[in-house]
């Protein structure tokens, strides 16, 4: 039953967030007809316009658009973009695997780094080691993006030649881009792991593995650690959706040929279906991920959810 319950909620996550992508990409003022015909004819006349906005059924009420846009899209069609000229499922699909494996490097990093530097920062508590660990993830949080990388060009590309200032195609060419777009996720997630092995460190059962003789690094590593992963582990699938959208300001910098980079080229070039398909695609990668992570935290902790299920 609850897996039921959460497959309809999954599907009425995904119908609103079609709904929301639809009309946010509609609302503009700028005609698509019009963004349309420029595209087709460079200087359209308004009867060119005007035969284009009935040809795609701009026309229409908003409502009876949306209900044909989401004919289409149940089955794969989202549309033909105007500044490609191609269907625009296929450009994501395009897209999307270059911004896949910048997320997948930024994650690896995200993981490795998080982890160890909370354990550190837990254990050295109050230390001069904790207090650096501190003031690096201020900073990592509050550094925008786009300035870290351009700070990152300017010195593994420029200064010191070790990278390309414009680079694709190898696993050289993801480590700047994803130490840049992970930074400000390591430099949280640091923060809050920190924060939650500190107040698990408080619980009673700390204290009978402390009476039973087991050192506090080895209570730490073996028990506080597990019990302060599931809201990290909800945490990390979160950025994943989080990483893929937020990566237009990375993909820009780097000139990376992604996801990021399309939606923000469709967005200037009044690109509708293209903005439509952009954000459906993101919103069903977050939500999926959120499903993800709470699938994960039930296998680790099935307790809690029995408890929650309970009251």
């Amino acid at each position: 039953m609850r897996i039921i319950n959460k497959f309809f909620r999954l599907v009425l996550v995904l119908f609103m967030i079609s709904i929301i992508s639809f009309f946010l990409a509609n609302i503009s003022s700028i005609d698509s007809a019009e963004t349309i015909g420029h595209h087709l004819y460079g200087n359209p006349s308004q009867e060119q316009i005007e035969n284009i906005r009935i040809e795609k059924g701009l026309d229409k009420p908003a409502p009876i658009q949306y209900i044909k846009w989401l004919q289409h899209a149940l089955v794969g069609d989202l549309g033909i973009s105007y500044q490609t000229s191609n269907p625009v499922l296929s450009d994501i699909k395009d897209k999307l695997f270059a911004t896949v494996k910048l997320v997948i490097v930024s994650l690896f990093f995200i993981a490795v780094i998080t982890i160890p530097l909370s354990l550190v920062s837990a254990y050295k508590k109050d230390t001069l080691i904790d207090k650096s660990i501190q003031v690096i993830t201020i900073l990592g949080i509050s550094v925008p993006s786009f300035w870290l990388g351009y700070v990152l060009l300017s010195i593994f590309a420029i200064k010191l030649p070790i990278f390309k200032v414009v680079e694709y195609g190898n696993f050289r060419s993801l480590i700047l881009p994803a130490a840049t777009l992970a930074a400000p996720v390591i430099s949280s997630s640091v923060k809050i792991l920190r924060t939650t092995l500190l107040e698990n460190s408080e619980q009673e059962y700390v204290t009978y593995a402390r009476a039973r003789g087991l050192s506090y690094k080895r209570i730490l590593y073996a028990h506080i650690l597990k019990n302060s992963l599931p809201p990290m582990i909800t945490l990390f699938f979160q950025n994943i959706g989080m990483m893929i959208a937020g990566s237009v300001i990375v993909e820009n910098v780097f000139s990376w040929p992604g996801l990021g980079a399309y939606f923000m080229s469709a967005i200037v070039n009044r690109d509708t279906p293209a903005i439509t398909g952009c954000m459906l695609i993101l919103g069903m990668i977050f939500v999926i991920s959120n499903y993800v992570s709470e699938s994960i935290n039930h296998f680790l902790n099935p307790h809690i959810f029995t408890i929650e299920e309970d009251n």
